[in-house]
């Protein structure tokens, strides 16, 4: 009998570490998640230590550049077109990281059993703390007529200061870090997109260097092991290394291969 319930135990012990083990959100730090919100687009941040959700919302009508290069695109047509090119929700994801400079992990239905349950338990507690900014009553977004007659937004400026610093992650990783991009991608203008995105996290970029080794389809290294697999789920980047031995907290490898899904 006793064997039996150490057994029972056991069982429920890996049931329960297994669903609540989460890919995305660990402690302590904030996760930004991207949803469908009616016909706007929704990116969702959590915050762990303020215990508060942010919405911030943007018109599907707003005009981008598309990932993956498939050109100029409504942004609220994005999922139907990721399903198309079967690439899902990534192409949501990393179009909103090329146009906005914002860095979000994922969209709400590619999320793990763990990162679901741990977001509605946090919606549960925190009910009452949820803020809701629409990007379209901000500077970030411009109204414009499209040549179709049609109206909508178009991006209109770097990322307000009143904005990034939602996606801060300073509380958790420090103050004062340093990075730097090699970039051998052999696309204009491909770092400084990528370098936005960094500094949005409260990271400062101190060097942009060119590097003909294009082996690398994007790469990240750094001292901070939770860190540098943050930056790497958020670029897409496969290749990751921790190493205390870098004059910067993070270097960020781009290749030829890297400007293809972005």
């Amino acid at each position: 009998m006793k064997r039996m319930i150490i057994g029972i135990i056991f069982l429920l012990t890996i049931v329960v570490v297994f669903f609540f083990r989460t890919k995305y959100w660990h402690s302590g730090s904030k996760l930004a998640v991207v949803m469908s919100r009616g016909q706007d687009v929704v990116i969702s941040l959590y915050d762990s230590k303020a215990r508060n959700r942010t919405d911030l919302v943007i018109p599907a009508n707003t005009q981008v550049t598309a990932a993956y290069g498939l050109g100029t695109w409504k942004l609220g047509s994005l999922w139907k077109l990721g399903l198309d090119e079967k690439i899902g929700g990534s192409l949501m994801t990393r179009t909103i990281a090329l146009n906005f400079g914002l860095p979000v992990f994922t969209s709400s239905n590619e999320l793990p059993v763990g990162d679901r349950l741990r977001i509605k338990i946090f919606n549960l507690v925190n009910r009452n703390n949820t803020d809701t900014i629409f990007l379209n009553e901000t500077s970030f977004l411009k109204k414009t007529v499209f040549m179709d007659g049609e109206k909508g937004y178009l991006v209109n400026s770097d990322v307000p200061e009143e904005i990034s610093s939602f996606f801060s992650d300073q509380g958790e990783f420090g103050n004062l870090l340093k990075a730097k991009i090699i970039d051998s991608s052999g696309s204009y203008g491909i770092a400084n997109k990528v370098g936005k995105i960094i500094e949005t996290l409260g990271i400062k970029v101190a060097a942009i260097s060119k590097s003909s080794d294009t082996k690398n389809n994007c790469k990240v290294v750094g001292k901070n092991e939770k860190l540098v697999e943050k930056i790497a789920l958020i670029l897409g980047c496969l290749e990751s290394e921790t190493k205390d031995a870098n004059s910067f907290d993070l270097e960020i490898y781009l290749g030829e291969k890297f400007t293809q899904g972005f």
